[in-house]
């Protein structure tokens, strides 16, 4: 069967046992990445001029979670694996220092919409080094990264902040019971924060306070609050629950 963005489907999200470990997490955003270049492309081909700004605002989101993302790998992942897989790092690396720069041009290729030309081929370029990039990634580092099942806690409220709105862009589009295995690897607080945000229309933030407050019988509240309102919009509109109101769902 074909992956539904024409590439060789990635391995499955979770271990063979069933379980959520760190290989999860990180397989979410490769997800996440392919999900919002498709959804791009479908933007910017018939692209609404009322929705510019939206738009921009989605390019300026995706750059940081795709650069975070590659700060967090070579600061924090890639190290530990240069023994085992010192080559493959090496060119994943370099795939960064090629991919970054991408980046900028697209900042400046999304401030000139409502021209797409440019971003047109900005999105084409980045999804033609990202998919043996993140195929690479999800053959070689992946594998290593199955056993670890402990995700770190937050430790101060803008931690807490980046984890939970990062797991909320990047879990869009997931399958629930995922979810459910992906929440019991993450802190009760990430977990209970990152659902409120996924269930709340246009919420991007919330105090430390209020997700603290939320207890797992919330959090299953919640996602069945989140289900239901993207049943009720299915049929019209696409779901506003989730980081992408402005696109329709990906096919």
């Amino acid at each position: 069967m074909k992956w539904m963005f024409g590439a060789s489907p990635p391995p499955n999200l979770l271990n063979d046992d069933g379980s959520a470990s760190m290989a999860t997490a990180l397989m979410t955003s490769h997800y996440a990445f392919r999900r919002d270049l498709a959804r791009f492309t479908t933007a910017l081909a018939s692209l609404d001029p009322s929705r510019v700004e939206a738009v921009r605002e989605e390019w300026r989101s995706y750059h940081e979670h795709l650069h975070g993302h590659h700060v967090a790998e070579d600061a924090g992942i890639f190290p530990g694996l240069r023994e085992p897989l010192g080559n493959v790092i090496e060119r994943l690396m370099e795939d960064h220092r090629r991919i970054d720069p991408l980046l900028g041009r697209g900042d400046r290729a999304f401030s000139a919409l409502p021209s797409t030309d440019e971003p047109i081929a900005v999105i084409a370029e980045l999804k033609s080094l990202l998919d043996p990039h993140l195929a690479l990634e999800e053959g070689e580092v992946i594998p290593h990264l199955r056993g670890f099942k402990d995700f770190p806690a937050p430790a101060t409220d803008a931690e807490l902040a980046l984890y939970a709105e990062g797991f909320a862009w990047s879990t869009a589009g997931i399958a629930s019971d995922i979810l459910d295995r992906l929440d019991a690897l993450c802190s009760p607080v990430c977990s209970a924060r990152r659902c409120s945000l996924v269930a709340c229309t246009g919420a991007t933030t919330m105090t430390t306070a209020t997700a603290m407050a939320v207890t797992t019988t919330c959090i299953a509240r919640l996602r069945l609050s989140a289900m239901n309102r993207a049943k009720s919009a299915a049929a019209s509109a696409p779901c506003r629950c989730i980081r992408f109101p402005i696109f329709a769902a990906a096919p």
